[in-house]
């Protein structure tokens, strides 16, 4: 079944935007057009990279030659190879080169002409070879297009070194331009409309939006100055999906989710430079690794299209299981055994009724991790395991130091951050007081919510907690050096990971986003990121409310992750260092602490 759908979606994605290549022909253009979304490489490895750009027609055309060249010097006299590709409508006019024959572990720039028009020039890097002294990788996710400005990509593109760019997913986002649509508050402030203004759903619509971003300078700047290796999380196609919808999928209004995730994937691979896939092979193509040379590899895993299974949701009717509590207060709440009183309170509160005095209804935390612990719920599916499994063991077998796992959402163990046993009860109280009277009862939901010793975040791996150990049980069995680099969260993260047995396992470093709203954004005052450090042993530090990007730093005798903090209001603007951790590799399977620096 899903080897039917993987080629489904590959016709549906890539049925027609085969392109076309020359070598020793070139084609000329003889009508006007621009390159208005400026240039982008990706997916290095030690001999090839890809090259990317979109020419705009000022009219209607059928085909149109777009000539490549590739040189060693910024200044273009020492040219190394060069191309015709021709672009169409049936692709968007987007340009996506695989150029090969390249030397590895160095830098090269190229730039595209169409007729008369030559684009901006761009800067690529192959992967390295051999022995390698130390590579530097920043990390980015979650780029709200109307919630702020992308300073972090400037300044990002403005760094003396960055070898590449890993993009963990939520590149765009589906939501329109409604008065309450996401982000949309600062949006109108800043006049950062999205486009179109209605939820993309048509592949007219998904082409629209990464269209907008790409015309965005900042992120031009960052795309021009590296390489970027990219994954999808959900907002590429839709929030919270699955292998089998999303959440922001409803089949009657919006038509079926296969035909939705096609047209988004197909923009995606339109729009984006990354490796096309051979058809029907679209999972082998977005998770896969890169080869840093002795010093590293950088696993990229896909949870999200291909095997995950349907994620559970604390305000969606029906997905958690429910118990009924007496007492008002966490300090004096007690469960209800009765099963008449149960069942007469449950009844009460069937479509959206109030509980009866004294009792409470709220999730019941024992049939909750037993609902998620079952060992079929899927993250990644049993293929993709067995690929990373094999991966982390080639990469140590082969004596690189570090395994990187380019990851899409948080995989510590969370519980809910109660903000009441952090603050008490009248400071939370003072906070909710102040807020607008209509957002004031959601507010005190969630507040009220994260009182229950439920996990945090059922999206991330927290949902999904024996996929999770299998995940550990492979980095384990790999005995190597493994850290997690996650995104998502709109937060940053530095966390100890362990297995159910408590053993310590890896590193994670979480980035937080590069504009998108965290928990102190929506509530302010609260103090989420004490509460999840207080209460949670894994979570060594997080910031809810800054926005910005990772630098990670390998090299043989340390990896510095630099957490950077970046203005998204104003132009210009202010980045400042926020943390430094560093953790130093260990032979074998057993793996060093992490330390704040």
């Amino acid at each position: 079944m899903q080897i039917d759908r993987r080629r489904a979606l590959a016709l549906l994605a890539l049925g027609t935007t085969a392109p076309s290549v020359a070598f020793a022909k070139e084609a000329v253009f003889h009508g006007q057009a621009s390159f208005d979304h400026g240039v982008a490489s990706g997916d290095p490895l030690q001999d090839r990279v890809i090259l990317w750009t979109r020419i705009t027609p000022a009219s209607q055309a059928d085909g149109i030659p777009v000539k490549w060249v590739v040189a060693k010097d910024a200044h273009f006299k020492e040219l190394v190879t060069q191309g015709v590709f021709h672009t169409n409508a049936g692709r968007d006019f987007t340009v996506k080169v695989d150029v090969a024959g390249l030397a590895p572990g160095h830098d090269y720039y190229y730039r595209f002409q169409c007729g008369k028009t030559v684009s901006p020039a761009g800067r690529a890097r192959t992967l390295p070879q051999g022995s390698v002294k130390d590579v530097v990788l920043a990390f980015v996710t979650c780029s709200l297009y109307p919630n702020g400005y992308f300073n972090a990509y400037d300044h990002i593109a403005q760094r003396d070194r960055v070898d590449a760019v890993v993009a963990l997913g939520d590149y765009i986002y589906e939501y329109g331009a409604g008065e309450d649509d996401y982000g949309m508050q600062n949006g109108r402030k800043l006049g950062r409309i999205p486009e179109p203004p209605h939820e993309m759903v048509t592949l007219a619509d998904y082409r629209m939006r990464h269209a907008l971003y790409k015309r965005d300078k900042d992120l031009q700047a960052a795309h021009a100055r590296c390489p970027w290796i990219c994954v999808w999380d959900d907002h590429e196609i839709a929030n919270d999906s699955w292998v089998g919808g999303a959440q922001n999928h409803q089949p009657k209004a919006e038509g079926p989710w296969l035909a939705r995730e096609g047209a988004a994937l197909k923009a995606y691979y339109e729009w984006m430079p990354i490796r096309e896939p051979e058809p029907g092979h679209a999972f082998e193509a977005i998770n896969r690794s890169f080869r840093f040379g002795d010093l590293a590899d950088l696993i990229m895993v896909e949870t999200r299209l291909v095997a995950r299974s349907y994620q559970l949701e604390y305000g969606r009717a029906g997905d958690i299981p429910l118990a009924v509590y007496e007492g008002d207060t966490p300090s004096t709440r007690k469960r209800v055994t009765e099963k008449d009183i149960v069942a007469k309170v449950l009844k009460a509160v069937a479509g959206g009724g109030k509980a009866p005095a004294p009792y409470v209804v709220g999730p019941d935390p024992e049939a909750l991790q037993t609902v998620l612990a079952n060992p079929e719920r899927q993250m990644m599916g049993v293929r993709q395991e067995q690929w990373l499994a094999q991966t982390l063991a080639a990469s140590t077998a082969a004596g690189r130091t570090w395994q990187v796992l380019g990851n899409q959402v948080v995989m510590a163990r969370t519980v809910a951050p109660n903000l009441v046993k952090t603050m008490g009860a009248e400071a939370v109280a003072k906070v909710l007081d102040v807020l607008p009277a209509a957002f004031r009862p959601k507010a005190q939901e969630y507040v009220d919510l994260y009182t229950y010793d439920v996990p945090y975040d059922l999206d991330g791996w927290d949902g999904y907690p024996a996929a999770r150990e299998r995940v550990y049980d492979a980095i384990k069995a790999a005995g190597g050096n493994a850290i997690v680099l996650s995104g998502d969260s709109h937060a940053f993260w530095t966390n100890e990971l362990h297995d159910a047995s408590g053993t310590y396992v890896a590193a994670e470093f979480g980035t937080s986003s590069i504009t998108s709203p965290a928990e102190e954004d929506y509530l302010p005052g609260l103090e989420f990121g004490r509460a999840f450090m207080e209460q949670n042993k894994e979570v060594l530090f997080c910031s809810q409310r800054d926005k910005g990007y990772i630098l990670l730093t390998l090299t043989r005798e340390e990896a510095k992750a630099e957490y950077v903090s970046v203005e998204i209001m104003t132009k210009p603007y202010k980045a400042t260092p926020l943390a430094n951790f560093r953790v130093t590799p260990v032979a074998g399977f057993a793996p060093s602490k992490i330390e704040n620096i």
